[in-house]
């Protein structure tokens, strides 16, 4: 004990600080919100400790656990905490931000009495609507992975379609294999189709053969004909030539 106090006493066991306490108290400017009481009997402190985390680092840009464990400390020591000197208390680390804090912190502590459990509804509504943002999102990754499966399973059936019609070929001009079945009838229409035309054809030959046959026979006696005439007209003017000459004349004069 030292100077009429313990060591570690709060702000207001000091009676160095009771004096500016008083002062701040009369000059700050406090919202009416701050006039109504809080049960923390009926408040969930552990659901309203991620809020005011949160808070300060909305207001200072950074996380600051010396000022949480303060804040908490506050509302944990007493079941109704004089939001006023709260306010007072926090001037030093928020400055001009304290009130701003205040007014949100209270308005939340008496949502927070009212609401089921301690809780209050506007951070219950919050955290279903960051589950279902958040349940949307799966949704949305689980559509693009069946999309993209979908996509990789077209991908490979296309390919195999492509090996299964390439498959058997010598090369990309080939036509694509086909069923034995359908092979076999195939080539029976083809065989058949080829012993036609081959008929047509030996009767086309045959035909044209015939034909040059007779028109060979025809030249041929033609021209038998036409030498055995020339022979006969030989042989008449031979036959008169003989007849006509002084030699002839005088051996059938002879006679």
């Amino acid at each position: 004990m030292s100077g009429g106090f313990y060591i570690g006493t709060s702000i207001e066991q000091d009676p160095r600080f009771g004096d500016a306490s008083k002062k701040l108290l009369k000059e700050m400017d406090f919202g009416k919100i701050l006039k109504k009481p809080v049960d923390m009997t009926k408040v969930n402190i552990d659901a309203i400790k991620p809020w005011i985390s949160e808070r300060i680092k909305e207001l200072l840009g950074l996380e600051d656990e010396v000022l949480y464990e303060f804040i908490v400390n506050m509302l944990e020591e007493s079941s109704a905490p004089d939001p006023k000197m709260m306010q007072v208390n926090l001037t030093g680390f928020l400055e001009s931000n304290t009130q701003e804090f205040m007014q949100s912190l209270w308005k939340i502590l008496l949502e927070a009495q009212k609401g089921p459990g301690g809780i209050p509804e506007s951070l219950i509504q919050k955290k279903i609507d960051e589950l279902k943002h958040k349940r949307e999102q799966e949704e949305l990754i689980k559509a693009n992975i069946a999309i993209a499966n979908q996509r990789m399973h077209g991908t490979n059936t296309a390919d195999t379609t492509r090996k299964t019609t390439r498959a058997g070929r010598k090369s990309r001009w080939d036509s694509p294999s086909l069923d034995k079945d359908t092979v076999s009838t195939d080539a029976s229409t083809q065989h058949a189709s080829r012993g036609t035309a081959r008929m047509a054809s030996n009767r086309v030959a045959s035909s044209t053969n015939n034909e040059a046959a007779t028109r060979y026979d025809q030249r041929v006696g033609y021209e038998e004909r036409d030498g055995y005439i020339r022979h006969q007209d030989n042989r008449r003017h031979t036959s008169t030539s003989r007849s006509r000459s002084p030699n002839a004349r005088r051996i059938r004069d002879s006679r």
